[in-house]
């Protein structure tokens, strides 16, 4: 039977905090890239974010929209998922589908400047893209965590390009033993990524990627910049050793804020691998 294969638009920008540069920048790359591809889009409010509640901003707006997209994916049933966000914390319901349908054989490769291990009480911004993988480990806000699909291990988790660290997400990452490459072995030795990505043994992998792992002075368009990361050519390089090597279940495109610029190279050759998976 022919595998089934969702586009998945998912432009959640309520975790990224008030400012709606997440929102902007999804809806550009749909106007800009996804002309020709059928993609499915999940509604989201546009209304302003108030205080947050349960520590975290945008809380009842992130719940309603994660119900959404975990009934449509739920409905679905694909076999492979690409999605364009959006904040990072769309990738929970994606994620914990597929890991739930392929019955944890999934090593999940999380390339991000930035760890998104907190825990609500823990977050110095209360921005709920910064807890997703905190979340799809089954830590969290109580009620947020009733709606992944399944969770993860930490055995599961490889941690790519991350320079910009809580203290308590390096504890994190410390404690649970998880598999994490910075920014100089992945641009110096791409072999000792995809032998670690090999080691963990898993017959598909999940590729997400947020576009603030590239280096700033490449790649600007971003909201949570960090100093230093990958060169694009080198993330560009490693998705395709990916792509050739192993099983991409899913891949997932996010964190862009928007640019005046009228094509961006990174981000059409992600979409083309992500729409022929």
């Amino acid at each position: 039977m022919k595998e089934k294969h969702m586009n998945l638009f998912f432009p959640q920008w309520q975790g990224a905090g008030i400012g709606k540069e997440l929102l902007k920048g999804a809806l550009e790359i749909k106007e800009k890239y996804l002309n020709g591809y059928e993609f499915i889009d999940i509604h989201v409010s546009r209304d302003d974010i108030a205080e947050a509640e349960n520590n975290i901003l945008g809380y009842r707006q992130i719940i309603e929209q994660f119900k959404t997209a975990k009934s449509v994916i739920a409905a679905e049933m694909p076999d492979r998922i690409f999605t364009v966000g959006g904040g990072c914390d769309i990738d929970v319901i994606p994620v914990s589908y597929l890991n739930k349908k392929l019955e944890g054989d999934l090593t999940v490769v999380w390339i991000d400047a930035h760890g998104d291990l907190n825990i609500p009480e823990q977050s110095p911004t209360k921005h709920f893209h910064g807890m997703p993988l905190r979340t799809l480990l089954g830590e969290g806000d109580p009620e947020i965590v009733k709606i992944p699909f399944s969770f993860l291990s930490d055995a599961q988790l490889m941690m790519l390009g991350q320079r910009d660290l809580d203290e308590p997400e390096k504890d994190y990452i410390e404690e649970h033993q998880i598999t994490f490459l910075d920014v100089d072995t992945i641009n110096s030795d791409m072999d000792c990524v995809l032998e670690s990505v090999k080691a963990k043994g898993s017959n598909n992998i999940y590729v997400h990627i947020d576009l603030d792992v590239i280096d700033y002075d490449e790649f600007p368009y971003i909201k949570v910049p960090s100093p230093g990361g990958l060169k694009s050519q080198v993330l560009l390089n490693l998705l395709a050793r990916l792509n050739d090597e192993f099983n991409i279940a899913g891949l997932s495109l996010m964190e862009y804020a928007g640019s005046d610029k009228p094509y961006l190279a990174v981000i059409s050759e992600i979409i083309r691998i992500g729409t022929s998976l």
